[in-house]
């Protein structure tokens, strides 16, 4: 690929949440799971700032991809930089599958309970969609 004047060959991709710095890598794309659905960046992207959902962030360096789950947040994307500043997020590597999938279960047999209403029905759906991010991305590991 040709190289393009002034656009940077690589994405500096920074998550952190309030207990520590996730990761700080160069990368060469990246996947966020935006609030209105993902959003693709890669070097030279025009600046924003979004807020995002539970989900799966993947990023890419050369062929390698990488996946994290993340639980709410906002992102800056610069051309040059992505910084993700999320309530939670979990390396492929720091998933427990079994409890992903205890959790799973917990909160389905919860939400079975609950009004749509009920003020801890969004927790619930919230802890239910986290599982399931996890089980997916645990299950690719």
């Amino acid at each position: 690929m040709a190289e393009i004047p002034g656009i940077p060959k690589s994405l500096n991709l920074i998550v952190v949440t309030r207990e520590r710095k996730v990761l700080d890598t160069e990368v060469d794309e990246v996947v966020l799971p935006a609030t209105d659905g993902e959003i693709g960046v890669l070097p030279g992207h025009t600046p924003l700032l979004t807020s995002l959902r539970i989900g799966r962030m993947m990023y890419r360096r050369g062929s390698e991809q990488q996946q994290i789950v993340l639980s709410w947040g906002f992102a800056e994307v610069l051309p040059d930089r992505v910084i993700v500043m999320a309530e939670g997020a979990r390396l492929a590597s720091e998933i427990d599958l079994a409890a992903a999938e205890r959790e799973l279960r917990e909160a389905e047999r919860e939400l079975a309970s609950l009004a749509s209403h009920d003020p801890a029905f969004a927790l619930v759906e919230a802890r239910l969609e986290e599982s399931v991010s996890m089980i997916r991305i645990g299950n690719r590991v």
